[in-house]
């Protein structure tokens, strides 16, 4: 994310921030992704969102591989030619 102050970050892109952020810390944590599970973690980051983002976020994450899409590098880079 680029070097924005917080108070520069549309609303809306926050509230997508904080559904991303607290799936994956659901996810890794091996809880379901519900919108109860969003609101909550949301509120315990001291965050505030409008109150459709979380079940919209949920019912997008349902039967999604999400580990899948978390996991990263592993590709390594080309290989020297000779």
């Amino acid at each position: 994310m680029a070097e924005v102050p917080a108070t520069e970050v549309p609303q809306a892109e926050k509230d997508e921030l904080f559904c991303a952020y607290a799936a994956m810390i659901l996810k890794d944590s091996e809880l379901d992704i519900t919108e109860d599970n969003l609101n909550t973690l949301i509120k315990a980051a001291g965050g505030s969102i409008d109150s459709f983002f979380p079940a919209l976020f949920a019912k997008m994450c349902q039967g999604k591989d999400i580990e899948g899409m978390l996991k990263f590098g592993g590709g390594g880079g080309g290989g020297g030619g000779g």
